[in-house]
């Protein structure tokens, strides 16, 4: 059975920008965003093009290792690319990474609870 289309989410939303993947500066990312397939055997997730090294975690479920978040990544592609053993095509999906403190405002503005909220759905998974 071919995988389901992949999905990338995160723990964080953030008003100025609203569809994004937001992550601390200076933070790994794999307590951020996690890509989601069902069936899916194995992913690749990519940062600006470069390698984030996806581990499973669970069933379909699958988070980006070994990948810290700069002011470089603000802005950036996040790809994720899921395949299994039955079928030769790779899924993808794409998000934009938003990088919260880059600045002392800026992080002042993500932690504030009225523009940034933690998503239950995901702490629960």
């Amino acid at each position: 059975m071919p995988p389901s289309e992949p999905t990338l989410s995160g723990i964080y939303t953030i008003t100025e920008c609203e569809n994004c993947l937001v992550v601390e500066k200076g933070k790994r990312i794999d307590s951020y965003i996690t890509c989601h397939s069902s069936d899916a055997t194995s992913a690749n997730i990519t940062v600006g093009g470069k390698s984030a090294n996806a581990l499973m975690f669970t069933t379909g479920r699958f988070r980006p290792t070994l990948y810290t978040a700069t002011e470089e990544d603000h802005m950036v592609a996040v790809t994720c690319s899921v395949g299994n053993n039955d079928v030769e095509t790779v899924l993808t999906t794409t998000k934009t990474l938003y990088v919260a403190g880059r600045s002392n405002y800026d992080m002042v503005r993500f932690q504030s609870s009225t523009i940034c909220k933690y998503h239950q759905s995901f702490a629960n998974h």
